[in-house]
């Protein structure tokens, strides 16, 4: 039976983002498939060292110190335990490249394993252009550039930015991040319960979901509410979430007297309650890798408005299924929440777009498939030139 080790520096049930959700859903996919599957990621509080999940293996090696010291002892422990048990598995496939993906390299090219490194962003803040500003990240795309066997771009930009740091285009492969659409689908009856369920049947919903963090631009929506109140009375933006921004965006919807018409939820375990709940979704960040939540939106049938940057452009086709709204522009962003919040029918057929391009793009069925026949390449191009 064929074996795959999947390396992450964290994952769930750990708080984790779109690269290690689909870590996870990979897994997922591959010990449904057959495969023998390891996940290595960091050992946490609370955490066992040993776990099996959903049909395949969860090794989290010892760890000690603190910081950079605690870095490094994760990997010398994690490359025992890969080296000691080299021969179950054919395939290294590391998530974002960063430590894991420097094990996984090292491995490739001194124990014949095949290597796949996939790049979780672009721009300032994608594996790229955050490696090379360091000594220790330009020496792992130095080994990833010459040793990976295949470099996994989500986007144009992501595959644009591997090319210009060297690495060989034959080896830079797009491949869409997936996404289970089956458990999204979600009727009116669903949708009124979720709303009530949340006090909000009166109300039309637009929803984000995400880190609070200055790179989401919330921000502008949130001003742009200021607006909406007067011409879209019955809209609620409701965010879930948390993180370093939520304070300061709480004070910013009170200055503003919004308070009322922004829900600040926090962060939620059943995040399909909100998309069910839906009338809208936001993504208005500055910048954007393959965004899980909004691929779940889409999949949920829910009409999405974002930001015309990174993989928001490839995910929407430059708006073919969805609304693009300028970035950081506040009136863009009212008139856009105003026209659709108005407009049930103009909704229903911008969501259903939506889950139609789901359906034929990034369904896990699709994407998982691409994935294996790229796995039995890569252990076929072994066999040939073993």
């Amino acid at each position: 039976m064929n074996g795959v080790v999947m390396m992450v520096n964290e994952f769930p049930p750990l708080p984790v983002g779109g690269a290690e959700m689909q870590a996870e859903r990979l897994s997922e996919y591959f010990a449904r498939s057959g495969w023998n599957v390891w996940v290595v990621t960091r050992l946490a509080e609370g955490l066992p060292e040993r776990e099996e999940r959903n049909g395949f293996q969860i090794i989290r090696p010892k760890t000690f110190g603190f910081g950079k010291l605690r870095t490094v002892s994760f990997m010398f422990s994690a490359l025992g335990y890969l080296l000691a048990n080299r021969s179950n598995y054919q395939i290294l496939h590391a998530h974002l490249a960063f430590g894991p993906a420097f094990i996984a390299v090292l491995l490739g090219r001194f124990f014949g394993k095949k290597v796949i490194v996939k790049l979780g962003g672009s721009n300032a803040i994608g594996d790229v252009q955050v490696s090379m500003k360091t000594w220790r990240g330009r020496l792992r795309f130095w080994a990833i550039r010459r040793w990976a066997d295949v470099v996994v771009a989500l986007t144009d930009v992501m595959r644009a930015e591997a090319l210009q740091i060297g690495v060989p285009p034959e080896r830079v492969k797009i491949l869409n991040n997936g996404i289970d659409a089956r458990a999204y689908e979600f009727d009116a009856a669903a949708r009124l319960a979720a709303k009530q369920q949340l006090g909000l049947q009166e109300n039309t919903v637009a929803l984000f979901v995400g880190r609070l963090d200055p790179v989401k631009s919330l921000p502008t929506v949130i001003e742009a509410m200021k607006t909406t109140r007067q011409r879209s009375p019955k809209l609620r933006l409701v965010i879930v979430g948390d993180g370093p921004e939520r304070a300061a965006l709480e004070e910013q919807a009170k200055s503003l007297g919004v308070e009322d018409v922004v829900q600040f939820a926090g962060s939620q375990k059943n995040v399909n309650l909100y998309l069910k709940a839906a009338d809208l979704f936001i993504l208005p960040s500055f910048t954007e890798g393959i965004s899980n939540a909004l691929l779940e939106a889409m999949a949920s049938g829910v009409a999405c408005l974002a930001t015309p940057v990174g993989g928001n452009n490839e995910v929407l086709d430059q708006g073919k299924y969805g609304v693009m709204v300028p970035v950081a522009n506040v009136e863009a962003w009212a008139d856009a929440l105003i026209e659709y919040g108005n407009d049930e029918t103009k909704r229903k057929i911008v969501g259903q777009k939506g889950r139609e391009r789901i359906l034929n793009a990034y369904d896990f069925r699709v994407v998982g498939a691409q994935y294996e026949q790229m796995y039995n390449n890569l252990l076929n191009e072994k066999t040939r030139n073993g």
